[in-house]
């Protein structure tokens, strides 16, 4: 265990938004490829009640670049480095993905400074065969570019009447991920491919009130993922969303949100659940 860092009043490592207020904080931390902004539903319904804190990765958005050999403590270390700079001393954690993967590794780290954890649509000792076949994509990012292969993820991570009706938005997204650094994506991509097992003989030092979630139809973070992870976590609650892929805060925000508020209840319930009037 690390030991807890004092605040320190210094300017916040860029990329971040913070919609202020003073009710618990909760800090939101996107997947590989994508940024902040893919918090957008999420930020509109929990900022009713709470200060919401969407921190772009290393990497991504406008983070720095992760190091040479950068580790999952890197990333830990850089959210910390902003929620330092901010004031926060505890937070409720909600990743996304590669984001779930940082949210353990800062638990791991600080366990002190989470009040709560939600891991969404996160990976978990994935077979040598699963691995193998997403360290080769990564493998075609290194050698392509981040598009690469961001077709048939795009089949994986959205139903086809999403992709259908919001093309504007798969438009969008395209983009975004053209947009990425090359070395920055890579080594985001690589950690993400390899460490599924992170902190596997640890997880059961995690105290805080856990959430582990994901959709029915995630291929990549399956509900068999979901459910054995959560068998490490003391007490964690598991939820499976009926017909969600993988992007579901994305493609089916009203369940993720209802999701997140019924959690955020239920670790606090002298408090409204956010988006309840």
């Amino acid at each position: 265990m690390r030991a807890a860092h004092a605040l320190r009043p210094v300017p916040p490592p860029a990329g971040y938004r913070d919609t202020g207020g003073d009710g618990p904080v909760v800090v939101l931390i996107h997947g590989v490829g994508l940024d902040k902004d893919m918090w957008a539903a999420q930020v509109e319904a929990l900022r009713i009640d709470c200060r919401v804190i969407a921190v772009d990765m290393l990497g991504h958005g406008d983070s720095p670049q992760p190091p040479a050999g950068a580790t999952l403590e890197d990333y830990a270390e850089h959210l910390r480095g902003v929620l330092d700079a901010l004031g926060v001393a505890s937070a409720m954690l909600i990743g996304f993905s590669m984001g779930a993967l940082v949210a353990r590794a800062f638990a791991l780290a600080w366990p002190d400074r989470v009040a709560a954890l939600v891991l969404l649509n996160g990976v978990f000792a994935r077979s040598p065969e699963v691995r193998a076949a997403i360290v080769a994509r990564v493998a075609e990012v290194e050698a392509q570019g981040p598009a690469a292969n961001l077709d048939a993820a795009l089949e994986r991570w959205f139903s086809p009447d999403f992709r259908r009706i919001h093309a504007d938005y798969i438009a969008r997204l395209r983009d975004r991920f053209a947009a990425n650094d090359p070395v920055g994506y890579a080594r985001s991509y690589r950690l993400f491919a390899t460490e599924d097992a992170y902190g596997l003989d640890r997880l059961g030092e995690i105290a805080a009130p856990t959430l582990v979630a994901t959709g029915e139809h995630d291929v990549g973070s399956t509900p068999a993922m979901a459910q054995a992870l959560a068998s490490h976590i003391t007490g964690a609650a598991v939820r499976v969303i009926p017909g969600a892929r993988h992007m579901m805060p994305v493609e089916m925000p009203a369940e993720t949100n209802a999701l997140l508020r019924g959690f955020l209840q239920s670790v606090a319930p002298q408090r409204r659940v956010p988006g309840d009037r």
